[in-house]
């Protein structure tokens, strides 16, 4: 099983594209020589067991065809099972979701033919991931990430998006449609943060948590991230008019976010977080619990295949895996 890679295929991903691509997606791995089994989730958190399984199985090599919240059960899959150090394990993605900022972040093309070219040359990159303890009805939690948490602001929006989702509706524009929606719902609460002990407090708007750079369907919240340096880029968006995040959302897609006075970009290994009204978490799009958080890098632990044209900043050197 060590030389077959095990493909978990979200079919309600990208409004049902995992489903209805599925067919072309599985002649384009078979052409291209890929040896491997495949399995469709039926419910949330799906992957997770699924990843566990096949890992206890012997597969090595796991495909996530789905969007970044699929990719997300994969990862946590990986650090629950026993059998594997995580960083034995090689996981690619064939994104079909609506977001796919973790794929924009590595170069990923954005074709299927691309996607499984990827896979096929089998370039692989060993990227820190994120680990956020949480509190969900009372209890705490943990839930690992491979690319972007969001608080407050960030952490409405995914909760809208994901609750039309979960009642059927579908398509890109439910993002944006939430976004502007929350713009005249949601009001900043006041906030305690530590950043590696530095700490910053105040009515805050959002906050991001980031391995990756990309976040909200291509929006650059942390355009300085390096997902292998073994630190957090946290951008801080302070108490802020609607009027003023409507002609600063430009911003948000150039990389020039950090440019505005009242956002500030910091660095870290950890992050906590504490609020005087509980507030929420998303992570890599998935809806979670309530404050306080606490955030830690676990650096260096995953293996992933990325686009022939990335180059890490920190890390040039890449492997190759047979993917025969």
């Amino acid at each position: 099983m060590a030389d077959r890679w095990y493909a978990i295929i979200n079919p309600q991903a990208g409004s049902g594209k995992g489903k209805s691509d599925w067919p072309q997606i599985e002649s384009l791995l078979k052409i291209s020589g890929i040896e491997f089994d495949f399995v469709f989730t039926t419910h949330k958190y799906h992957s997770v067991e699924l990843t566990v399984n096949a890992i206890n199985q012997g597969y090595k090599k796991l495909i996530a065809i789905g969007g970044d919240g699929t990719l997300n059960e994969i990862v946590n899959g990986v650090f629950i099972q026993k059998r594997f150090p995580t960083t034995e394990i090689a996981i690619g993605v064939i994104a079909v979701g609506t977001g796919n900022d973790w794929s924009r972040m590595y170069k990923i093309h954005e074709t299927y033919e691309g996607k499984v070219a990827a896979l096929k040359e089998g370039k692989l990159f060993l990227q820190d991931v994120g680990k956020v303890e949480y509190e969900e009805s009372k209890v705490k939690q943990s839930r690992y990430f491979a690319n972007a948490a969001g608080v407050g602001f960030d952490a409405e929006v995914a909760r809208r998006t994901n609750r039309l989702k979960e009642h059927g509706h579908k398509g890109k524009i439910l993002y944006m449609g939430s976004l502007v929606r929350a713009l005249f719902d949601y009001k900043p609460s006041y906030i305690n943060i530590a950043v590696d002990g530095q700490k910053i407090g105040g009515k805050i708007f959002s906050l991001t948590v980031g391995i990756g750079c990309y976040n909200g369907g291509g929006m650059m919240q942390m355009p300085n991230a390096v997902s292998d340096d073994g630190l957090f880029d946290v951008t801080v968006i302070r108490q802020v008019r609607r009027f003023e995040v409507i002609r600063n959302i430009y911003r948000l897609y150039n990389g020039t976010i950090l440019s505005h006075p009242k956002i500030t970009g910091h660095i870290g290994k950890e992050v906590i977080i504490s609020s005087e009204m509980p507030i929420g978490l998303e992570v890599d799009g998935e809806s979670l619990g309530v404050s306080p958080f606490t955030f830690s890098v676990v650096p260096k632990s995953i293996n992933v295949i990325v686009g022939a044209d990335f180059h890490s900043v920190t890390s040039p050197a890449t492997t190759v895996i047979d993917t025969e």
